[in-house]
C-alpha cells in the first residue's frame, strides 16, 4: 500500500460557491419574501371573564368543602346508652378496673350524684347477707 500524506496531495475543490456579497444583503430578501403577520390586539374586558370565572369556581370549592366537612361531623351517631351497656356486659376482655381507669375526677363525680343510695337500701343489704361465714373463720 502506498503511503498517503494529505499535506501533500492534491486538494479537491468544493462544487459549491456562493455569490459575491451574497450574505450582506440576505436578511432584508429574507424579510420580503414572508408575509407580514397582523398585531393581534386582546381587549382587557375579555380578560375579565376568565377572572370572574376562576374566583368563582374557587368560591364554589370551598363552599363544597366546608359543606362537606359539616356534614360529616354531623353524621357521626353516637350509641345510645343502651348499646353502649350490651357492648361491655358482652366484652370478656374488659375487666371493672380497666373500665375505672378510663374514667377521670369529672365522670367519677358524675357517676357519684347520679347513683343514689338510700340507708335503707344499704341496710336491707347486710341484713340479708349471711355473714356467720366471715365471723366463724
Amino acid at each position: 500500500m502506498k503511503p498517503f500524506n494529505l499535506d501533500k496531495e492534491p486538494k479537491i475543490k468544493s462544487g459549491f460557491t456562493t455569490p459575491d456579497n451574497y450574505f450582506d444583503d440576505f436578511t432584508e430578501k429574507l424579510m420580503q419574501q414572508l408575509p407580514e403577520r397582523e398585531v393581534k390586539v386582546v381587549p382587557l374586558y375579555k380578560r375579565a371573564t376568565v377572572w370572574v370565572s376562576s374566583i368563582a369556581a374557587i368560591l364554589v370549592v370551598a363552599l363544597g368543602v366546608s359543606i362537606f366537612f359539616k356534614m360529616d361531623t354531623q353524621t357521626v351517631a353516637q350509641p345510645d346508652a343502651t348499646t353502649l351497656e350490651n357492648y361491655l356486659v358482652y366484652q370478656t376482655d374488659i375487666t371493672p378496673s380497666d373500665f375505672i381507669q378510663g374514667l377521670d375526677e369529672s365522670d367519677i363525680k358524675e357517676l357519684e350524684a347520679s347513683i343514689a343510695v338510700s340507708d335503707e337500701a344499704i341496710e336491707n343489704y347486710f341484713s340479708n347477707e349471711n355473714y356467720d361465714i366471715y365471723i366463724n373463720e
